[in-house]
C-alpha cells in the first residue's frame, strides 16, 4: 500500500473508534510531514527514521510527545493489520515534557482586550473564552441552537468528540440576543458552515496586539486559562472547575491551583525592607 492508501485506512480505523476529526487530521499531517522530511515511505520507516524526526532541533517537548504518540498509534495499527511484523515506535524513548504552567490573562488585560477596538464579533469570542472556558475550535462552532436560555445551558462539542452541556454564565446569556441566528461566526460568503478555530486564534492575537499587550506568550487559549484561574482564585470547588473545563483528569485542573505571579509578589512584599549598609562593619587591622 502507498502512503495515501495507508493514511486513508488509518483514518477509517480512527473514525470507527470515534476519534475526533481534529485528532485524525493532525495525525495525518504529522505522518505526511515525517515521510517528506525523512524521504521514506511510511511502511518502510525504521526506528532510526522515527528517532531522527522526533529528535530534530528547535521543536517543543510537547510536539515531540505528540509526534511520538502519533507514531505509536499509527504503527500499532499497521502491525495489527499485519502490514508489517513489528512496531518500530515501541523502541522510541519516552519524551520528558516539563510540567505546563497556565499563562492566563489578568482581568485587567481582558478589560483592555474588550475596550481597545476589537470588533463585536471578536468581543463575543473573548467573552466565550473568558466566561465559558471555550477553546478556539469550540468558539468557532457555536450555533444559536446550542444555547438554551430557558434551561440556562450551552451545548459544546468539545475535545475528543464529547458533547457537554455547560451552565450558561449571565454575561453570555446577555450576549446571546445580540448575536445572529445560526452560526455565530459563519464562514465567509460562498462557504458553508462556520469559521475555523485557527481564525478565532488569529483574531484573538490581533486583539492582544491592538490592546498593546506585548507578552507574546499570551494566546487565545490564555483566556481559557484565565477562566480556570479565576474560578480557583475565587474558591470554586476544584471538582466543579474540572467539570466546567471538561478536563478528563483532575491533575490537569490542579495546575490552576498553582500560585500566580501576582500572588507571589504580594506574598514577598510582606517582608520588611532594610537599609543596605555601605560598609561591612569589619574593623581595620591595628598597626603593629
Amino acid at each position: 500500500m502507498n502512503d495515501i492508501d495507508l493514511l486513508e485506512a488509518f483514518a477509517d480505523y480512527q473514525r470507527s473508534g470515534n476519534r475526533a476529526a481534529r485528532t485524525i487530521s493532525t495525525r495525518a499531517s504529522i505522518l505526511r510531514s515525517f515521510a517528506s522530511r525523512q524521504g521514506v515511505m511510511l511502511l518502510d520507516a525504521t526506528v532510526f527514521h522515527l528517532r531522527r524526526d522526533i529528535g530534530r532541533e528547535n521543536i517543543a517537548p510537547s510536539t515531540r510527545a505528540t509526534t511520538r504518540a502519533t507514531f505509536l498509534a499509527f504503527y500499532g495499527f499497521i502491525q495489527s493489520e499485519e502490514l508489517r511484523a513489528d512496531n518500530p515506535a515501541l523502541r522510541l524513548p519516552i519524551v520528558k515534557v516539563p510540567p505546563h504552567r497556565p499563562r492566563p490573562y489578568t482581568q485587567e488585560q481582558i478589560d483592555r482586550l474588550l475596550s481597545t477596538g476589537a470588533y463585536r464579533r471578536t468581543r463575543a469570542m473573548i467573552l466565550l473564552a473568558a466566561y465559558q472556558g471555550l477553546r478556539a475550535s469550540e468558539i468557532a462552532a457555536v450555533h444559536s441552537d446550542d444555547l438554551d436560555l430557558a434551561a440556562g445551558t450551552l451545548k459544546v462539542f468539545g475535545k475528543g468528540g464529547r458533547t457537554d452541556y455547560l451552565p450558561l454564565h449571565d454575561t453570555i446569556r446577555e450576549l446571546a440576543p445580540t448575536m445572529r441566528q445560526g452560526w455565530w461566526f459563519p464562514a465567509r460568503a460562498g462557504r458553508e458552515g462556520h469559521i475555523k478555530g485557527q481564525s478565532v486564534s488569529d483574531l484573538l492575537t490581533d486583539a492582544r496586539e491592538r490592546a498593546g499587550i506585548v507578552d507574546k506568550s499570551l494566546t487565545g487559549h490564555s483566556l481559557r486559562h484565565a477562566f480556570g484561574t479565576e474560578l480557583v482564585r475565587r474558591k470554586a470547588n476544584i471538582r466543579a472547575v474540572q467539570e466546567l473545563m471538561r478536563h478528563s483528569s483532575l491533575q490537569t485542573t490542579q495546575r490552576y491551583t498553582q500560585v500566580l505571579d501576582e500572588d507571589r509578589r504580594s506574598a514577598l512584599s510582606v517582608l520588611p525592607g532594610r537599609a543596605i549598609p555601605e560598609r561591612s562593619g569589619r574593623r581595620a587591622p591595628e598597626a603593629a
